[in-house]
């Protein structure tokens, strides 16, 4: 069954529209500064795991946005940070959030994927299956 949706896909994928995003290379951007922003805000009061889910947020959409244009990041900051500030703050705390924990549940289950592969180590208890 595999093998029939793997040979179709191609020929599917040929018709369909062309993929079109529904986050903007400037809207990674701008997540990255919110990210960065925070980041440096908070920095003194921040725990490892808010530290380590942080810097994972702003490598995606610093990775994001590198993949689409392919310009130089530092220079990409500095040219959208005028930009950035004219928007509403909460609007880009708003999506940026949405769009952090979504990806910090998208890991989670990848994570879960990867462990299942893995063969169970000595004195290892299964973890129980779930439907995802």
């Amino acid at each position: 069954m595999i093998a029939a949706l793997l040979i179709g896909a191609p020929a599917a994928a040929q018709d369909a529209e062309p993929f079109v995003p529904a986050f903007s290379a400037e809207d990674d951007l701008d997540c990255a500064i919110f990210v960065g922003a925070l980041m440096a805000e908070t920095e003194a009061e921040m725990t490892p795991d808010n530290r380590t889910g942080l810097t994972s947020a702003l490598t995606y959409f610093t990775g994001r946005y590198e993949a689409q244009r392919g310009l130089d990041i530092t220079q990409a900051f500095a040219e959208r940070y005028p930009l950035y500030q004219q928007r509403n703050p909460a609007e880009i705390q708003q999506t940026c959030s949405v769009r952090m924990r979504a990806f910090s549940v998208r890991l989670q289950g990848v994570g879960r994927a990867l462990s299942r592969l893995q063969p169970p180590r000595e004195g290892d208890t299964p973890e129980p299956e779930t439907s995802e």
